[in-house]
């Protein structure tokens, strides 16, 4: 038998699904723009918070465990800000342990999200637009450093990014413009995130955004065909593993 667990607040669902749907859509976006954006502070001031002690005690802040460390505390607070606004906005957001009969759907998502992520960095390697990675220049000094970030993808990245764009605010956008519109705007979010994680000039980063905005578009997709987030959760997670091991077998 499957397991269900739904996370909402059920005595506000009805009248909260009421109010999405008579909000202002300029008004709604603005609300998801500023949650990602309010995300993104909080991680940060956490994560300040989190390597100021040991700063002090003398440890050096660019050793693999402490990189690793200061993303987990990040990946967490993304993971309780999604929480907070599910609860507070009363979005639905199912999810269940996947059966076996779901498994090709997993598999053919993490063939798609790696089939989109070749073909979109190929264009992107065509017109000159392949940024710098943040993660392979820690992963130059430690490749062990991408074994260790593909742990946290399993355990903390994948199910904390996948509640707050998928679960939270693709929940939240599709109440009011319908899943095409909600997939393109979580998506889009999602690649503004990840905006930090590469360097070079404006094009070329702003390319790399859009590269994992496409890639989020198939997670997205696989939320609303499947209504569980533990599928996009096991995808994005196999996804980031095989890229990862891949890099560490490469270097």
């Amino acid at each position: 038998m499957l397991l269900h667990t739904y996370v909402s607040v059920g005595r506000r669902l009805g009248m909260d699904s009421e109010t999405t749907a008579s909000t202002r859509p300029i008004r709604l976006v603005l609300e998801t723009v500023v949650l990602v954006a309010l995300a993104f502070a909080v991680a940060n001031l956490v994560g300040v918070m989190f390597l100021v002690p040991l700063f002090v005690l003398g440890y050096d802040l660019t050793t693999t465990l402490v990189v690793l460390a200061g993303t987990a505390v990040g990946q967490i607070v993304f993971l309780a800000v999604g929480y907070g606004y599910v609860r507070t906005r009363g979005v639905s957001v199912p999810i269940r342990v996947p059966s076996l009969a779901t498994l090709p759907i997993v598999v053919g998502g993490v063939v798609a999200a790696l089939a989109v992520a070749v073909g979109v960095s190929f264009v992107l390697a065509a017109f000159d637009l392949v940024p710098g990675s943040v993660v392979g220049e820690v992963a130059m000094a430690d490749p062990t450093f991408l074994l260790g970030l593909a742990a946290l993808s399993v355990f903390v990245v994948a199910p904390a990014e996948e509640l707050l764009f998928r679960g939270a605010i693709q929940g939240r956008l599709r109440t009011r413009f319908g899943p095409v519109p909600a997939i393109a705007g979580a998506s889009l979010l999602f690649g503004s995130l990840h905006l930090t994680n590469y360097t070079g000039s404006v094009g070329p980063i702003i390319a790399g955004a859009g590269l994992i905005a496409c890639i989020g578009a198939v997670f997205g997709a696989l939320y609303e065909y499947t209504e569980n987030l533990a599928i996009p959760i096991a995808v994005h997670a196999i996804y980031n593993v095989v890229l990862l091991v891949a890099g560490y077998l490469t270097l």
